[in-house]
């Protein structure tokens, strides 16, 4: 064999190497939040359960990374569905950037939120936030902008009625609850800084229960897509949850991908997460909630390919 052959099959097996070897990157919010949980337990499954390496990557918020996968910079991320049709059509937050080059996996779970007040707080319902300190702008975690905007207006309350206290995300909102800088804060069904504030404020913290009419339900829809209102009863798994039933927005978490990942890549993830729904509970008790029978459902941002023939495959293929 010549010079030129073993120069052309060493370079080869070094690019079949490196490729096998390449680390898949999923983006997350900052660690804290249930977007990092539920990714590093997703890395971790896929690691013990495939040849491939997988990491997280924390950032500030969903607004940083979507658009990295948009540029083929992140593999995959997690968004909310309101947040999905934003950043693809290019409104609200993402106003004039449209992201078309990014693809829906599938519904990993849904999650419920709403505001939270120390328990003994004389605030019993969304319309005594009037005057209020309430945490407002999300720079860095934008989406939760939309849930504020959501949670407040089922109760016929705009932020401007409230005293605005600037948080850069959901997690330095929750931390500024604990510390009595602010009287009310987001905080997603179960996340570890809601549970944190739990454990050091005194009394702790109850959630408050969201008007159910159908005026409220509407108002919701219409601030973050993709969001309804639930009815929530209290059970040790659900920290905060005190009213029976306590009402609150629940939206479907998306795990996203860049449209130029391999197919085999994402049919692979899709199949995996599939069989190993054990395990990833043993890795993050949330996905006790996943549901793979569940992870089509409508949204405008398109599936990608290898979910797509992972779906087929499984039968719920049903676009």
């Amino acid at each position: 064999m010549n010079t030129v052959k073993i120069a052309a099959l060493s370079l080869s097996l070094f690019c079949a190497s490196y490729a096998s070897a390449a680390t898949i990157k999923i983006g997350t919010n900052q660690q804290g939040s249930l977007f990092y949980s539920l990714g590093a337990a997703l890395s971790k499954v896929m690691v013990e359960k495939t040849d491939k390496q997988y990491r997280v990557s924390p950032f500030a918020g969903s607004s940083t990374y979507i658009p990295m996968m948009n540029s083929n910079r992140l593999d995959f991320g997690f968004a909310n569905g309101g947040e999905a049709t934003f950043a693809y059509l290019g409104q609200e937050n993402f106003e004039g950037r449209e992201n078309k080059n990014l693809r829906l996996v599938g519904v990993v779970v849904a999650t419920q939120t709403s505001f939270a007040v120390p328990t003994n707080s004389k605030v019993k319902s969304i319309g005594d936030l009037v005057d209020m300190r309430v945490p407002s702008g999300y720079n860095s975690g934008r989406t939760f902008h939309y849930y504020s905007n959501a949670a407040l207006a089922s109760g016929s309350v705009d932020i401007e009625q409230t005293k605005k206290v600037p948080a850069p995300n959901f997690v330095t909102a929750i931390t500024a609850l604990a510390e009595n800088r602010v009287d009310a804060a987001l905080i997603p069904m179960n996340v570890g800084a809601g549970k944190k504030a739990m454990a050091t404020m005194d009394g702790g913290w109850r959630y408050l229960s969201l008007d159910n009419s159908d005026a409220s339900k509407q108002a919701v829809s219409e601030n973050l897509p993709s969001a309804r209102i639930v009815s929530v009863s209290p059970s040790e798994s659900k920290t905060g949850v005190v009213d029976d039933p306590t009402h609150m927005i629940e939206v479907d978490f998306y795990l996203l991908a860049s449209a130029d990942v391999a197919d085999e890549t994402v049919y692979e993830l899709v199949q995996t997460m599939a069989s190993n729904k054990d395990s990833l509970k043993s890795a993050f008790g949330a996905y006790a909630r996943y549901n793979p029978q569940g992870m089509v459902q409508d949204n405008v941002v398109p599936y990608h390919e290898g979910a797509i023939k992972a779906y087929k495959e499984m039968g719920i293929w049903n676009k």
